[in-house]
């Protein structure tokens, strides 16, 4: 027996969803749009009439009856006026929907961001996530807010232009809808294309390319400029900016010669009307008959720009549709990422050794083949509590890779990760956040002041515990340049640090803190030799009674860690002591020499 097809539910319908309680009243907005619709049409009925007297009585030879005239005119504009008013009351309605649905919506996806675990955040383009957050958000809330009313109108006036065509002569009437008709036709052909060879998709796709290139670009301008390198230069932005422009520029020509056929036929209906005129007035009689024709044809001209006005409201609101659908789209696609599955109670740690057991991991990637390589491949290490462990190994060998796992920035293929004993699959994240602290490489200072940046891993910090933090980071001469101390906000006015300098300001935070594990990558490869020195010195207030994990390239740096481990392609190669890993003469061995080899080196010049 075959099973029955689920509805899905429409473009509109999805979109109204996260409007909460306030789509009610988009309905009413439909309502009163509609009604005004019909309003605005009412004063094309009173030309009508006016015309007749007006034609009749000179046709007769009688006086204009000019209480009509005044009555006549007063409708169109109270009409007129009526239909304004109802119409920005539905466009007050939408706007209230809209906005709503435009915080519910911002609201939703900052919170599946912050959900997220961070290896998601590391792995999908800033440029492309902004668009989404910014660019889709605000077409769905321009769809709701202006383009729905529109298609309230949309439906009432061919149905209203239709019975006015045809009630005050049908004749013209009929003679009016062969442009309209045509023009209707020509459009749904030109849309459906559109839908199927999924230009908006595409379209979307480039604008994305071109986002993520442009934030890549904004941020390594220094280095385009320290290069004297042009736009020309950095392939990628220049590549997606001319994939953009060449797929637009394509798309707009592809509908030169149908969107010229579509406005002509809206445009110029009397290229219809002044043939048949032409044609029925020959079968009319004398007298009156020729004033009724006449007002009759007068009127049909009148009425053609109503319909211009429809049509391109109708295409407008279909584009607007399309648009607002793959926005939804690209935004449900974030919403319906799963975040990592989190225990109902955390299981907190009384010690904190760590142990990896077999760690197999591989980053997931849509294009990646069957035997795309792990970048964990069966890792098993015990780190104990309160020693000092230093991952070295060739760049890309997964020691970066191995350590954020730790921090389940990602979820492991199979294996576990431990501390003291608890697998950190049954810690929650944000507990796990207070257990290990975090120095990397590069670290981001946040656009606030210097006393939120640093007390951004412990918010109940006083600020009598952030300067003493600063204290012992040795970052007071540091805060003592800037313009309002710790109360400077970073960022602004020329307040910026050097690389060294912010990782000096890092390393206070993780010292406020005070996680028992302590995760440091490559804390000290963008600090100049001051900087370098202050940072060492203050590792032995940040490392006392921690258990470390190092990462270093610098070996000289971890001679004394009490474990070294060498982690290549994924695997744990070696592991031991600095003595007892020269000792083995194996891959740390040859790292080591060629190490002295590099420090011992010196630039020959001819004398």
């Amino acid at each position: 027996m075959k099973q029955k097809k689920t509805k899905q539910p429409g473009t509109i319908s999805r979109i109204l969803a996260y409007a909460g309680n306030h789509k009610p009243f988009i309905y009413l907005s439909l309502f009163l749009s509609a009604v005004s619709m019909i309003a605005m049409l009412i004063p094309y009925v009173t030309i009508f009439y006016v015309m007749r007297d007006i034609i009749s009585a000179y046709a007769t030879g009688n006086t204009i009856n000019m209480q009509y005239m005044i009555f006549y005119g007063l409708v169109a504009l109270g009409s007129a006026a009526a239909g304004f008013v109802l119409y920005f009351i539905a466009l007050i309605c939408s706007h209230i929907t809209a906005f709503n649905l435009m915080g519910n919506l911002t609201k939703r996806l900052t919170e599946t961001f912050a959900r997220l675990p961070v290896g998601w955040h590391t792995t999908h383009a800033s440029g492309t996530t902004r668009k989404v957050f910014e660019k889709n958000v605000q077409s769905l809330e321009e769809l709701v807010a202006h383009s729905l009313p529109d298609v309230a109108q949309n439906i009432v006036s061919p149905i209203a232009i239709l019975v006015l065509m045809l009630f005050f002569d049908w004749r013209f009437g009929l003679i009016s809808l062969i442009p309209l008709v045509s023009a209707f036709l020509l459009q749904t052909v030109m849309m459906g294309t559109s839908v199927r060879n999924g230009f908006m998709q595409q379209y979307e796709n480039a604008l994305e390319k071109m986002n993520s290139a442009g934030t890549e670009y904004i941020r390594g301008i220094s280095v385009i400029k320290t290069f004297n390198q042009s736009v020309y230069r950095f392939k990628d932005f220049y590549a997606s900016i001319m994939n953009y422009k060449d797929y637009v520029h394509a798309y707009s020509l592809s509908w030169e010669n149908g969107y010229s056929v579509f406005l002509a036929l809206v445009k110029a209906g009397f290229v219809f009307l002044v043939p048949a005129a032409i044609l029925l007035v020959g079968t009319i009689g004398r007298g009156a008959s020729y004033a009724q024709f006449l007002y009759s044809f007068i009127f049909y001209l009148a009425l053609s720009p109503v319909i211009y006005t429809m049509m391109i409201k109708i295409m407008f609101a279909h584009n607007l549709h399309i648009m607002g659908g793959d926005a939804l789209t690209r935004i449900e696609t974030i919403l319906n990422e799963k975040p990592a599955p989190e225990p109902a109670h955390s299981i907190l740690p009384k010690q904190f050794d760590i142990a990896f057991k077999d760690v197999v991991f591989s980053y997931k990637h849509e294009s990646q083949s069957p035997e795309h390589k792990n970048a964990i491949n069966g890792i098993t290490l015990t780190v104990p509590e309160h020693s000092l462990t230093a991952l070295v190994g060739p760049s890309g060998g997964g020691k970066t890779t191995l350590v954020n796992l730790l921090g389940r920035f990602w979820e492991l293929d199979s294996g576990a990760i431990e501390i003291g004993g608890v697998n950190i699959a049954d810690i929650k994240t944000d507990d796990i956040m207070h257990l290990v602290s975090f120095v990397f490489q590069e670290n981001k200072l946040f656009k606030e002041t210097i006393f939120e940046n640093i007390r951004y891993g412990k918010k109940s910090a006083s600020r009598e515990d952030v300067l003493a933090a600063l204290r012992t980071a040795e970052c007071m001469d540091i805060i003592e340049k800037l313009p309002q101390g710790i109360d400077t906000v970073y960022g602004t006015k020329g307040t910026y640090l050097s690389g060294g300098e912010a990782q000096r300001l890092a390393i206070a935070r993780a010292l406020l803190q005070d996680a028992p594990i302590v995760v440091l990558d490559e804390a000290t490869s963008f600090a100049d030799a001051e900087n370098e020195h202050k940072i060492k010195k203050t590792f032995s207030l940040l490392l006392k009674n921690k258990t470390v994990i190092m990462i270093a390239h610098r070996l000289s740096s971890v001679v004394n860690a009490d474990a070294i481990c060498v982690i290549t392609d994924g695997t744990l190669a070696e592991r031991g002591t600095h003595s007892e890993l020269l000792a083995k003469n194996g891959v740390y061995a040859s790292m080591w020499n060629n190490f002295q080899t590099g420090i011992s080196w010196k630039l020959a010049t001819n004398s």
